[in-house]
């Protein structure tokens, strides 16, 4: 089904700032539209260029079923998922086909890499230069890495064609300046980082600053490079293991929420939505997002968080989801249909994108996925 790529970007735009009569059908994840598409997990990731076709493939087969997907949240890209991955978190990635079955998806294998004692290094090194010394050749082949790291400079075009050529907006274009505590986190594995938040706080406040000053100025350069690309819509803000839930207050206020609400900043300074990607439970914390500007942000959650105290503490406000990933895979059609039907009711349609929780599991069914899309589209 071929979309006006302008009409669906026009749409976009007005649900973020909360200003379209009608809800807004959005889809997240790649690799279930490539299983869709007849490939499996282990081609995904070895061969992104088949895995975008084949992703564009299923979602021709459920718009031929539900109408019009209007924009991706995330969707498949030129960057394999394990290079990308990896970047996320300094973590070491399992790959699937490889390490791991080829329909499983790719998993952080958890695991200390770096100890306390690594803090001081990191700030006499600098950050850029430690992880790139000090923590890439141990948890990636560095042959792997630099090929895929070509592979999407040369078919990033490609690839990008499909979504204007669907008609089909994307409007996260990768992450923003990430909060160094996810990333101190991945290094230093989530139990041993977890203790050193308590027991040395004011040394990780005192890194975190320099590591977010290091990394501030380096996506600056990048956001200006797509300052005026239309198509250019936004980045996740990631929130995974700074979740409100996880953390006591006083531990997320010093090393999560300032960097959190400063890397949305920067890219508001640019004209570039923050999608606020909010994996666990936020909902302790909710109102603080009235901090960053309505009608700039969208707060995109995993179906943890409180989405109806969203609508409550913060109108106005953008919200994605949340269409929960156990509905996706084992539930009904007619199940996910009134589910998605009394999230609408009960949120209203603007500045509502229907979305999976996170990203649509791998292992979901297509008249599941094509029921979400349905009853977003059929809402009155």
């Amino acid at each position: 089904m071929k979309q006006n790529y302008e009409e669906n970007l026009k749409l976009v735009h007005e649900g973020i700032a909360c200003t379209n009569t009608k809800p807004i059908s959005t889809f997240s994840g790649g690799a279930p539209l490539a299983q869709i598409g007849g490939l499996t997990v282990a081609q995904f990731v070895e061969d992104p260029v088949a895995g975008a076709k084949a992703a564009f493939k299923a979602v021709d087969m459920v718009q031929e079923i539900a109408g019009p997907i209007h924009t991706f949240n995330s969707g498949p890209g030129s960057l394999n998922m394990v290079t990308l991955i990896t970047l996320l978190w300094y973590s070491k990635v399992m790959i699937p086909g490889v390490e791991i079955p080829e329909n499983s998806v790719w998993q952080v294998k958890e695991q200390k890499l770096i100890d306390r004692d690594a803090y001081p290094k990191i700030k006499e090194m600098g950050y850029t230069k430690f992880v790139n010394q000090e923590i890439l050749p141990r948890i990636i082949d560095m042959e792997y890495f630099s090929k895929y790291i070509k592979y999407a400079g040369e078919h990033g075009t490609e690839v990008n064609q499909l979504y204007l050529d669907a008609g089909i907006p994307k409007m996260q274009w990768g992450m923003a300046t990430m909060i160094p505590f996810e990333q101190l986190c991945g290094m230093r594995s989530m139990t041993q980082f977890y203790m050193d938040c308590y027991k040395k706080l004011d040394e990780l406040k005192e890194l975190s600053d320099i590591i977010f000053e290091e990394t501030a100025a380096d996506k600056a350069k990048q956001l200006e490079a797509v300052r005026d690309n239309p198509n250019w819509i936004g980045a996740w803000v990631g929130g995974w293991r700074t979740a409100s839930k996880l953390l006591n207050p006083k531990i997320w206020e010093a090393l999560v929420w300032p960097y959190m609400k400063a890397s949305a900043k920067q890219l508001i300074s640019y004209g570039k939505t923050p999608i606020l990607h909010l994996d666990q439970d936020w909902t302790r914390d909710i109102a603080r997002f009235s901090e960053l500007p309505s009608g700039k942000i969208v707060l995109n959650t995993d179906s943890m968080t409180d989405v109806r105290e969203i609508r409550k503490q913060l109108p106005g406000y953008a919200i994605m989801g949340d269409v929960p990933p156990t509905l996706l895979t084992s539930g009904t059609p007619e199940q996910v249909t009134d589910y998605v039907k009394k999230l609408i009711n009960d949120l209203g349609p603007d500045g509502f994108f229907v979305c999976p929780g996170c990203d649509c599991p791998v292992n979901a069914k297509l008249e599941n996925i094509a029921a979400m899309v349905k009853a977003t589209n059929e809402w009155t």
